[in-house]
């Protein structure tokens, strides 16, 4: 009884139990809507097993494979991969091999891988990837039919890619571990060496980032061309179940149509069939089937030149990327920091390159023979973008350039601050100018003192005419002079007091102050016209 348990619990036997358990699960998502449809489908003449084959014919196409078809409207074959059913049978496969790395507990307690872990973890996803891969080939035989005939080996090599990349995905995923107060955390990209886990860790977001662009762009587009899209639907008339068929084949698409978006914005082009294309510069469409979600295509014409904006959508996750590449390897030596610096951007322009490629394809052999990207214009203009954003981060980020900017931007704010200082001090250093009534007084006395003669020496000069000269009057002590006159005058402007003219005594006493008894003498004019002279002392 032991011996069975354990045979049952070793990893080949849970990794092949896990592929049947995915392999089932895939089967009834494209089983049951096809069912459904043709239970409600009036007007259809499938019978149910026509049901089941275009089934198993969408399944094979899920996986990424090829089908022949013959039906007179369609003749050649279909290798357009819907992105949507093949993200979803990648999310299948991930979980399944989650719940096998749970059950072989690949990490001890303490964080650390345990012995044999990486030999059991394996031999579990061997078994995973033969077991599904041999289911998908199995279904792919049985779907054939006289209008259609999926291709057995393209089916078994794109459902083994689909479960090796699903299933190594769900084995990292189970390795990932919370941290606790006991327990420490195990986190997947942390287990690569440095500084490649720190590069996976930047292309992820960047990729997730130009994923969402190209979706965003899409929706966008959806909601802009919703009459038209109303109008395709309508002329269809599927009904309501039908309807909810036709939806979920779109939703099955969209994801292929958020990568073709994405491809525009980057600068590349795609194709819609021949001789037809879709742009930055403009479309060139022509007739295309119709589905409603195509009416989102805009018609023929050349876009406005404006539309190259558009180029800067892009650049936004790829910086965001490297911004995380930076901060994570600035503690690193510079050869592992040189080392990320140019593998982030390989890897980001390698996946975009892989999900481009992957969403070419056709269907048929007539117009629609060549769909997706064209991988020529897409290269140049994506190296570029992708180069130049990293370049621009790291030239920012890595090197003096950013301190320096700072410090400078610094140094002028600490002028202008000092220069506002010292205008606003300037005032409260500077003399203050004399009240305007006491200047205007001064002025005027200045004015008048220089320019008038003084009313007792006007006086005084008649007097002196009128009597004759004395050697008393020669003898007399002398007066103080102009300078004396002067001197006291400024005084009196300074105290306030403006002398005017006065009369009786002070007026006598200001001509005697003012004149000159030699000059009063030697200027005496006698009756006679003649000049008299002073006596000789």
């Amino acid at each position: 009884m032991s011996s069975t348990r354990d045979s049952i619990a070793t990893p080949l036997v849970r990794g092949a139990l896990a592929a049947a358990l995915s392999l089932g699960t895939a089967l009834a998502i494209v089983v049951v809507p096809a069912l459904a449809a043709q239970v409600a489908g009036t007007r259809s003449t499938a019978s149910v097993l026509d049901a089941i084959i275009i089934a198993l014919n969408v399944l094979v196409l899920g996986h990424g494979g090829g089908i022949i078809l013959s039906t007179g409207v369609i003749d050649g074959a279909v290798t357009l991969t819907p992105f949507g059913l093949l993200s979803l049978l990648l999310v299948l496969a991930a979980l399944g091999m989650r719940r096998v790395g749970r059950a072989l507990r690949l990490v001890r307690d303490d964080g650390v891988l345990r012995v044999r872990a990486l030999r059991d973890a394996g031999g579990a996803l061997g078994a995973y990837a033969v077991i599904y891969a041999i289911g998908v080939g199995v279904l792919a035989g049985i779907g054939r039919s006289v209008d259609t005939s999926p291709v057995v080996t393209s089916a078994f090599v794109s459902a083994a890619m689909v479960a090796v990349l699903g299933g190594l995905t769900g084995l990292l995923w189970s390795l990932r571990r919370e941290a606790t107060s006991t327990v420490p955390g195990v986190r997947v990209l942390d287990l690569l060496p440095a500084p490649y886990g720190d590069v996976a860790r930047a292309a992820l977001i960047a990729l997730l980032g130009l994923l969402g662009v190209g979706m965003a762009m899409t929706v966008v587009m959806l909601l802009v061309s919703m009459p038209a899209q109303s109008s395709l639907f309508g002329n269809l008339d599927p009904g309501i179940t039908g309807g909810i068929v036709l939806t979920l084949v779109q939703l099955a698409l969209l994801p292929l149509l958020a990568v073709w978006a994405l491809v525009i914005v980057a600068g590349g082009t795609v194709g819609l069939g021949t001789s037809t294309s879709l742009s930055l510069d403009g479309a060139e469409t022509g007739v295309m089937p119709a589905l409603p979600m195509l009416g989102a295509v805009p018609g023929p014409g050349d876009f406005p030149g404006g539309a190259w904006v558009l180029l800067a959508l892009p650049v936004i996750p790829i910086a965001l990327g490297a911004v995380r590449l930076v901060r994570d390897v600035e503690d690193l030596e510079r050869r592992d920091r040189i080392t990320a610096w140019i593998a982030y951007p390989a890897v980001v322009v390698i996946g975009v390159l892989l999900l481009a490629g992957l969403s070419t394809g056709g269907i048929g052999e007539g117009r629609l023979v060549h769909l997706g990207p064209q991988m020529g214009s897409l290269l140049l203009p994506l190296v570029g973008l992708v180069v130049l954003a990293t370049g621009g981060v790291i030239g920012v980020l890595a090197t003096p350039l950013l301190p320096w900017a700072r410090t400078s931007v610094a140094s002028l704010r600490q002028k202008v601050e000092r220069a506002e200082t010292q205008e606003r001090s300037a005032p409260e250093t500077r003399p203050r100018p004399a009240p305007p009534q006491a200047t205007s007084a001064a002025s005027a006395s200045s004015a008048s003192s220089a320019t008038s003669p003084s009313p007792a020496r006007s006086a005084a000069s008649p007097a002196s005419a009128e009597s004759p000269a004395s050697p008393a009057s020669a003898a007399s002590p002398a007066s103080p002079g102009p300078a004396a006159s002067a001197a006291s005058a400024e005084e009196a402007v300074l105290d306030g007091e403006v002398v005017d003219g006065q009369d009786g005594a002070d007026g006598q006493d200001v001509t005697d102050a003012g004149s000159d008894p030699e000059h009063d003498a030697g200027e005496d004019v006698g009756e006679n016209g003649g000049v008299s002279r002073p006596a000789d002392r």
